[in-house]
């Protein structure tokens, strides 16, 4: 059964590729030790790890959903290796058992999520049509986290916990992914 947190601010979540990790002409970060990097070895684009802690310091819950079919494991070690605390995490086999493969690429409001943070203008395209929230940034922009604040900060208070359903799929209790707290 899923079991989503019911208490806390807006769902913010993160695409990976060409959102947070970029190619060689965007400026990173570290985002892990230098230890670490064997197991994550991946940069961030600049920023991410600022924006990150601000936004869970205001109270967002932060999540990754990403058409990459990187384990959730990966993700939530990877994160927290760098001291950020998912909320949830959507890859793609994540997405296809709970949306499908026949609805859009990405479909947050089926995880509770009130903000996509995405590079690709198709899912912001899919969010006008779903009628779900996407932030479209650019992999080269340097405001891109100034752009992230602003919108999250605009999002209404959480009113409640309801989750979507994609047409035609099974009930949410029936899917089985595991949030970062479950995966131990």
């Amino acid at each position: 059964m899923i079991s989503f947190p019911k208490a806390g601010g807006p769902r913010v979540s993160f695409d990976i590729d060409d959102t947070l990790v970029c190619g060689a002409h965007v400026p990173t970060e570290a985002f892990v030790s230098a230890w670490r990097r064997r197991r994550y070895p991946e940069p961030v684009r600049r920023g991410t790890t600022q924006l990150l802690r601000a936004l869970s310091r205001r109270g967002f819950r932060l999540w990754v959903y990403t058409s990459s079919r990187r384990p959730v494991t990966y993700l939530d070690g990877w994160f927290r290796s760098a001291g950020i605390r998912l909320d949830g995490v959507v890859n793609l086999d994540v997405h296809e058992e709970v949306v499908g493969r026949q609805g859009p690429s990405k479909f947050p409001p089926a995880f509770g999520i009130d903000l996509h943070v995405d590079d690709a203008e198709g899912v912001a395209i899919e969010g006008r049509q779903h009628g779900f929230r996407v932030l479209h940034v650019q992999p080269d922009d340097p405001t891109w986290a100034e752009q992230v604040m602003s919108a999250a900060q605009a999002l209404p208070a959480r009113a409640d916990n309801r989750l979507w359903t994609w047409p035609h799929r099974v009930p949410l209790t029936g899917a089985h992914f595991a949030l970062p707290g479950q995966l131990r």
